[in-house]
């Protein structure tokens, strides 16, 4: 159950938020599941970040804020 619920629940709730917002927005929320997953590991279970997996975390934070900024300097030349 505890591997059921959220992967149901995670599905339930990103084909709502399709319904609802873009689906550039919602694919980059998704795209940053991971990096949620690491923080909420590090601050509630108190497991422990490499290096590696820091730095894994932060290039995708940063792909994130750049398709951002492309898609909104894409959106004020149309």
């Amino acid at each position: 159950m505890l591997a059921a619920g959220p992967t149901v629940l995670g599905f339930v709730l990103y084909n709502v938020s399709l319904s609802l917002l873009p689906s550039s927005v919602a694919n980059l929320i998704v795209t940053l599941e991971c990096v949620f997953t690491a923080v909420v590991a590090y601050l509630l279970l108190g497991e422990r970040l490499t290096v590696t997996q820091i730095a894994g975390s932060v290039m995708i934070l940063a792909a994130v804020v750049l398709l951002r900024i492309y898609e909104g300097r894409q959106a004020e030349t149309a």
